[in-house]
């Protein structure tokens, strides 16, 4: 018969597994409750909040280097209107959020971390009406930062087209927490052995990666896709910014995958990925080619500072 467990139960069982279990977030921030926990078998959301069995939430992930929170700013924006997008009215200033954002990597004890920003539209039923939960919550998870793509790989990044359906307008342009398509994507680029694949829109146009923005590089101008069919990723946009206060030509414009396959440089964009090399897609070979390794170093001072 299955045990029903009382929170003496739990706390017993904890207590047993103490060490067993891997340690995957140093500190996590729960509105619900009020404050910030350090053990991970605490770090709980409500079940019936509709962002676990909805999805119906939004988020961002934010790099944090030496407690100092990169993009911030855009990020908070972002997650402001992406929240609006889908009615969710935020209860917390722009402030509020930077103040328990610190005090989360203040108390996960690291100063490298990434912190993942959930606002949810809140607990209260299981049905999929959004007015169900009353009030939106925030949840605030501080986490081992990535290795940077490059530095695990160094030779770059082996990419295919993906076969999942690229998200339709206001879901591709909003960060929700409806990322099934995403990890579908992930899961193609797992099984076809290669690190990223790449979605196409009706036209042809190539879209985007799971998490991670694809940039082209031809006749020395960086190219990205425009924003109608892609969540345009801050890192990127940081990326454009850095290259036209340099001078580089950059565009934007709708690109095919045989534009792709023709051009100089494919450079991959994330939080993660940073700036990564592309060196072969759909089998066409490319070299680390003189725009990655600019952009690159450039990005890489933005973030870490001087070397």
């Amino acid at each position: 018969m299955t045990p029903i467990l009382s929170a003496d139960d739990l706390a017993a069982r904890r207590a047993a597994r103490d060490g067993s279990t891997p340690v995957t977030c140093h500190a996590f921030y729960s509105s619900w409750f009020g404050g910030i926990v350090t053990n991970p078998e605490l770090m709980m959301v409500p079940v019936d909040d509709h962002l676990v069995h909805r999805g119906d939430g939004v988020f961002e992930t934010i790099k944090a280097v030496g407690k100092r929170m990169w993009l911030l700013e855009a990020h908070l924006k972002r997650l402001a209107a992406s929240a609006a997008a889908i009615g969710i009215d935020m209860p917390w200033t722009a402030s509020e959020l930077e103040t328990i954002l610190r005090d989360t990597i203040t108390a996960g004890g690291q100063d490298d971390v990434l912190l993942r920003v959930l606002v949810s539209r809140g607990p209260g039923g299981f049905s999929v009406n959004p007015y169900e939960p009353t009030t939106p919550q925030l949840y605030i998870a501080a986490y081992p930062a990535s290795v940077p793509f490059m530095t695990k790989n160094p030779d770059g990044a082996r990419v295919k087209l993906s076969a999942i359906a690229v998200k339709p307008g206001l879901l591709a342009r909003v960060k929700t927490c409806n990322y099934l398509p995403n990890a579908l994507m992930k899961k193609e680029a797992v099984d076809a052995g290669v690190h990223f694949v790449v979605s196409v829109d009706e036209s042809g146009h190539i879209a985007e990666s799971f998490t991670e923005n694809i940039c082209m590089v031809t006749d020395g101008t960086l190219v990205r896709p425009p924003a109608e069919r892609i969540l345009a990723g801050t890192t990127m946009m940081r990326v454009f910014e850095l290259a036209e206060a340099a001078g580089i030509p950059t565009a934007v414009r709708s690109f095919t995958a045989a534009e792709l396959k023709a051009a100089d440089e494919i450079l991959i964009m994330g939080t993660t990925a940073e700036v990564t090399a592309v060196v072969d897609f759909e089998g066409a070979v490319f070299a680390k080619g003189p725009m990655f390794d600019d952009l690159s170093a450039r990005l890489r001072r933005d973030l870490y500072g001087p070397e």
